[in-house]
């Protein structure tokens, strides 16, 4: 169980541009006011194709990738 104390909710967690990583915790802000069935898009690669989810993996103690396919 997490002691993280949520944030008020945002439509939009923005910092790709700046290098910011984002955080499980940031994460969980953004979504927890969607119920458990709803859909997550990811956006659209360079090209205009749509970004397809492929996997989580664990990329270390404190990292976890989402990688597309």
């Amino acid at each position: 169980m997490s002691n993280h104390k949520r944030r008020a909710r945002q439509s939009m967690i923005s910092g790709a541009s700046t290098g910011h990583v984002l955080t499980v915790a940031e994460m969980l802000d953004a979504i927890e006011q969607f119920p458990d069935d709803a859909e997550i898009i990811f956006g659209t690669c360079p090209h205009g194709e749509p970004l397809k989810f492929y996997r989580f993996k664990k990329r270390g103690e404190n990292t976890l990738g989402i990688e597309f396919g």
